[in-house]
């Protein structure tokens, strides 16, 4: 069988397309689990917030929410590690690298929020309350232009349902 040039480089073409969704897909096969627990770790945290709304402050800070960032943490560490448990020592060493870019990318996400609430002091919860979800909704909107379509789709969506 023999194939023309144009026959070859429409091949080559296709093979890129599969490798590009089979990549998205897999990239969206990982991030579910996150989704989930964080999803769970917000309703749980804003359930608590309205039910309970002067419960737990101490000095501005919500213990609630910080045990449930805490949880989500560790929660994110056990799902990472699950999903690279049977890999290569190259592999191991590869998603260890991977592991701590993210550890270091969310320690400056959180330090940002930080800053911010630092600077600019909101009076009323229902500030506090909107800036991180409109926040992650940007963020899954930059990560959705990058890396996939749903992404971006979910952050319209928190950023919408956050503002209404």
């Amino acid at each position: 069988m023999n194939l023309s040039p144009g026959q070859a480089a429409e091949s080559l073409k296709e093979i890129e397309r599969t490798q590009r969704r089979s990549a998205e897909e897999q990239d969206y096969a990982h991030s579910s689990p996150q989704f989930i627990l964080w999803g769970l770790i917000w309703m749980a945290g804003y359930a608590g917030t309205s039910l309970l709304p002067n419960y737990g402050f101490v000095h501005g800070i919500s213990w609630l929410w910080l045990g449930l960032i805490v949880i989500g943490i560790s929660g994110s560490s056990v799902l990472g590690r699950r999903r690279f448990r049977n890999l290569t020592p190259e592999g191991i060493a590869k998603a260890k690298a991977i592991g701590l870019r993210w550890g270091m990318t969310m320690f400056v996400f959180y330090a940002f929020i930080v800053a911010v609430f630092s600077v600019m002091r909101p009076h009323n919860p229902a500030v506090s309350g909107a800036f991180i979800p409109l926040l992650i909704a940007a963020i899954y909107c930059v990560w959705g232009i990058w890396q996939g379509l749903r992404f971006l789709y979910a952050g319209i969506a928190v950023g919408a349902l956050t503002l209404i």
